[in-house]
């Protein structure tokens, strides 16, 4: 077997454990480096949407043009509905608990999960710079309800092992099969991103993940759910509204940084603190890209124009 037809079995592979035939993908081709220590990206080419077959089928056209352009090519870990659908509030059906931890061997990983008191997952990706592990569910999580409860989940279920804050539903990851061009420009070396372990068999009824659950209905993911500086405004409100300005930075916009910072702000108003905020934000917009230093001077910001400003709170309007 060649190495191309190896890579596109472990895709194969890979795609019937976590997709319906008749389902949708969302794939995106990124350019990613660094920069005086800051990380750069950009766009290389218009998302697709692509059934798994599909996929599997143009997997030698997309590596090759990926090569050419030094694009990593990431996949929507949950399926779309539609064409089109990128955001959170598109995704409809939730099949897996996910989860990447940076710069970690496999070995490194399942002793972490280990200590955690974590199963062994049903999927395991080397991603050329860290580990990807998805437990997949017995069940779809389709409801609203189920899909709140489950990022609430993500979040401190994160935190018990060190992984990446990577808890939005639309949440992009590599997928095996293709190749880890980060910071290629700069002359880093390619490096697989392969399927080290992959059994469908192997699912998990949600409530095996239950000691990661909320304790309270109103509980913000990886924050306490403390009452917000304004009195009058409930944990349950402050939940609904905070996750209704981190849906904006799934938006584009012209001017990401005001974006960021408006709503920032709004957080802040909410009674978050500077930890709670980055638990939220890290893995949206140029919070993901440009990574703390970035998150830090637009927070000093924020709290000066919070506390210099008046004490009634603003809706965010996002730039379009």
């Amino acid at each position: 077997m060649t190495k191309q037809q190896t890579a596109r079995g472990q895709l194969a592979q890979f795609l019937s454990a976590l997709f319906l035939r008749e389902e949708l993908i969302e794939l995106r081709f990124i350019e990613s480096w660094l920069s005086d220590n800051r990380k750069g990206s950009r766009v290389v080419r218009s998302s697709e949407w692509l059934r798994p077959g599909e996929f599997i089928a143009a997997h030698g056209d997309l590596t090759a043009f990926a090569r050419r352009e030094r694009a990593n090519i990431y996949f929507g870990v949950c399926p779309r509905a539609k064409r089109g659908d990128a955001d959170d509030h598109s995704i409809q059906t939730i099949r897996c608990v996910w989860c990447d931890i940076d710069r970690v061997s496999t070995d490194e990983a399942h002793k972490r999960w280990s200590e955690a008191g974590i199963p062994r997952p049903s999927i395991v990706v080397s991603s050329g710079s860290g580990v990807h592990g998805y437990w997949l569910l017995q069940q779809d999580l389709t409801s609203q309800p189920e899909r709140s409860e489950f990022v609430a989940m993500l979040q401190n279920f994160y935190r018990s092992f060190g992984g990446d804050h990577v808890q939005n539903l639309s949440r992009i990851l590599r997928p095996p099969g293709t190749v880890n061009y980060k910071d290629a420009r700069n002359g880093r070396p390619p490096l697989p991103c392969s399927l080290c372990f992959c059994d469908p068999d192997v699912r998990y009824p949600l409530g095996d993940f239950a000691c990661w659950m909320p304790k309270d209905e109103g509980e913000l993911p990886l924050a306490s759910a403390r009452p917000s500086s304004h009195p009058d405004i409930d944990a349950s409100t402050v939940h609904a509204e905070a996750a209704a300005l981190i849906s904006r930075l799934d938006r584009p916009c012209r001017d990401r940084s005001r974006r960021d910072f408006a709503i920032v702000c709004d957080l802040l108003r909410l009674g978050l603190s500077r930890e709670e905020i980055w638990s939220l934000v890290s893995g949206f917009s140029k919070f993901e890209s440009d990574g703390r230093p970035y998150f830090d001077l637009t927070v000093t910001n924020a709290e000066r124009a919070v506390l210099s400003g008046p004490t009634g709170r603003s809706p965010v309007r996002p730039t379009t």
